[in-house]
């Protein structure tokens, strides 16, 4: 046999070793109410088991000939690895003190995330505006659909060793497999045994006072025995979490990419043929969209601008100042890039369409740029926390953002997502180091 086809299955088993290890640890992790400190350990031992557990994953698609070494993906994956880490860590510096929940789903998207870029099960090579798809691909498609991984990995192993030993060769049973029902029914006459041996004991103890103290300090023994609770539940917990588990790496192992390469094809043709739609249409609509935000800005400048003098307008206090500015800025942006899909969509290509857009998005760095002024007045007046640095990273998100989708439309430079979204991974981890240092 194939040594590589070994060695693979060998990974395999390790994987499956692991998989019952990190999944008991992890569900046993909320179990305990740790402290932050003991948390950032125990998180940051898990990212780095995941992260080996990727390598091994990463290699043996690459043995099984299933992925090309590509130094593009490496890196990217490499990217996500370090990311990984640095969200674990960030537990220590009171990341995810105010909204747990974000904290948590960002540390396990990162994860999904590394595992399909790593394995090649991105619907593009490398992050894309397909980032959605890639998403739900991860969490639900491939862990889900090999859910029973597990046993299948076992019987795999099994036949292949048989394959292997040449238990079966041409039609000839060999010794070993001859001597497989020897060993199963020379178990089940052990089984019989051992229950008739409690049996004569038992009856024996009815008897003789000697074996009746032996079986009462053998009973209180059995009886004093305490079972962990907690040790149970955790357990049982863990089972459909490392089956999941499991299914999410060894799964991206198991199934090919061509499901990920057949529906990036299909919806590029299909966006292709849909740019039907007249230029003068959304050049109409485009004019609408740039001269209601020009008006409005114009008619609320001393509400938008006041931020950049340090000026609180009156009828607000500086919470409801930030937290109006930010999610008009959202809202807004939304809007933008909702309007911007469509046309990059249906949209027939042309120079006008072009130039309005470009505007459209530098209409949205101005909405950015003044919920930061906002924000930045809120912290001047009354310091950091967590929402509020959150709010000014998440204007600093749709900032580059804008900028990005600008240098798309006007340069050559097209692929302005994968950028974008390692700008945003990086200075969310970034933000939360820095922010610790200003409480």
């Amino acid at each position: 046999m194939d040594t590589k086809i070994k060695t693979a299955d060998s990974l395999k088993l390790v994987c499956l070793g692991l998989s019952y290890v990190f999944s008991f640890a992890y569900v046993y992790m909320f179990m305990l109410n740790l402290e932050q400190g003991p948390m950032t350990i125990y998180f940051t031992v898990l990212s780095v088991v995941a992260i080996i557990w990727l390598e091994l994953t990463i290699r043996q698609k690459i043995l099984l000939g299933d992925l090309e070494k590509n130094t593009k993906r490496t890196i990217e994956t490499r990217f996500w690895e370090v990311i990984i880490v640095c969200l674990s860590l960030n537990i220590y510096f009171g990341l995810g003190q105010e909204y747990p929940i974000y904290a948590a789903l960002f540390l396990h998207a990162s994860i999904v995330y590394a595992v399909l870029c790593g394995t090649g099960h991105l619907f593009r090579d490398g992050s894309s505006v397909f980032m959605p798809g890639d998403l739900i691909n991860g969490f639900a498609r491939i862990p889900f659909a090999n859910f029973p991984g597990r046993i299948i990995a076992i019987v795999e192993s099994i036949m292949l060793r048989k394959k292997d030993k040449g238990e079966v060769e041409n039609g000839v049973e060999s010794k070993s497999s001859s001597n497989t029902p020897k060993v199963i029914l020379g178990a089940g006459i052990a089984v019989v045994c051992f229950i008739t041996l409690i049996v004569a004991f038992n009856n024996l103890a009815n008897v003789d006072s000697n074996f009746a103290n032996a079986r009462s300090s053998i009973e209180k023994f059995l009886m004093n025995i305490k079972i962990d609770e907690t040790l149970i539940a955790t357990f049982i917990l863990s089972i459909p979490v490392g089956m999941y588990l499991f299914g999410l790496f060894q799964g991206s192992v198991r199934m090919k990419n061509h499901f990920e390469k057949r529906v990036e094809a299909n919806i590029t043709r299909g966006i292709s043929k849909a740019k039907i739609i007249s230029k003068i249409l959304f050049s109409i609509i485009l004019i609408i969209f740039i001269g209601v935000y020009l008006a409005f800005f114009i008619s609320q400048a001393s509400y938008m601008f006041s931020g950049f003098f340090g000026i609180l307008p009156e009828e607000f206090t500086a919470s409801e100042y930030a937290v109006s500015g930010f999610y008009e800025l959202i809202r807004v942006v939304v809007i933008n890039f909702f309007l911007l899909a469509l046309i990059r969509a249906f949209s027939v290509e042309s120079k006008l369409i072009r130039i309005l857009t470009v505007i459209l998005m530098a209409e949205s760095t101005i909405f950015s740029t003044i919920s930061a002024s906002k924000i930045i007045l809120y912290m001047s007046r009354f310091g950091y926390t967590e929402a509020r640095t959150l709010g000014l990273w998440g204007t600093a998100v749709v900032f580059v953002g804008t900028i990005l989708a600008i240098m798309n439309l006007t340069t050559k430079y097209k692929k302005v997502f994968a950028p974008w979204l390692w700008f945003s991974a990086a200075s969310y981890v970034v933000m939360n180091f820095i922010a610790y240092n200003f409480r």
